[in-house]
């Protein structure tokens, strides 16, 4: 099961009226991607103006529960961006990420030792998010981040469709991206746009691993906040 961000409209994400990055690849190349994912909705809504209206009845809810506004732009026409870090390069950042709340539990040689796939098995890891200081919505299993006013720092909160799911801002996470490049300098002396056309090998080491997850991240979180729009894990 693989890993996709998508930066876009709720309406949109909910109508499945998008294509990941492997499926426009199918597109322009002639064969057909289907994708399977973890939370298909049983019996999802195909009117656009039903969805709509369910999303923004959603935003009004959440934002009374939050005390503030909910209140970003919502169509089934609006555009999309996203792309696809994959467990990989999304567990890398968030090893990274556990690697500065606890070096003292960072392995050596780390780079060989450990898996991005399976970072929640990384001791780092679990100590880490089990108390996250300067990477709250990173170690703390949000799926979710919104384009809020204020930062309710992290949420469980239920999805338009209902089900449960851990959410934060935009606006916070980008922050913390900023912070994991800064004091790990994963992307220092490369450059993001390079670094999102793929991995340099087939066999690369963590830190190559960790600096196109981050590329890829930090892109679509300050895509999301120039258009006032969610991101989304999407899997």
């Amino acid at each position: 099961m693989g890993l996709d961000l998508y930066v876009g409209p709720l309406t949109r994400y909910h109508l499945n009226d998008w294509l990941t990055i492997a499926q426009q690849i199918g597109a322009r190349d002639g064969y057909d991607v289907r994708i399977v994912r973890a939370h298909e909705d049983e019996d999802p809504e195909t009117d656009p103006d039903m969805v709509q209206n369910a999303v923004r009845e959603w935003q009004q809810w959440l934002g009374e529960a939050l005390g503030g506004p909910v209140d970003w732009p919502e169509s089934a026409t609006q555009p999309y961006w996203t792309d696809k870090p994959d467990w990989d390069g999304f567990g890398a950042v968030l090893l990274f990420a556990a690697y500065d709340e606890r070096p003292d539990l960072r392995p050596s040689p780390w780079d060989k030792e450990d898996r991005p796939r399976e970072f929640a098995d990384a001791p780092a890891y679990q100590a880490a998010s089990a108390q996250p200081e300067r990477y709250l919505t990173l170690l703390s299993g949000v799926e979710w981040w919104l384009p809020l006013a204020e930062d309710p720092l992290v949420i469980e909160a239920s999805r338009p469709t209902g089900q449960p799911t851990r959410m934060g801002s935009i606006d916070r996470l980008a922050a913390e991206l900023r912070l994991l490049d800064e004091r790990a300098g994963v992307l220092a002396g490369h450059d993001p746009a390079e670094l999102r056309r793929g991995l340099p090998s087939d066999d690369p080491t963590l830190a190559e691993v960790a600096r196109f997850g981050l590329a890829v991240m930090l892109d679509l979180a300050e895509t999301a906040i120039e258009h006032r729009q969610p991101l989304l894990l999407d899997y």
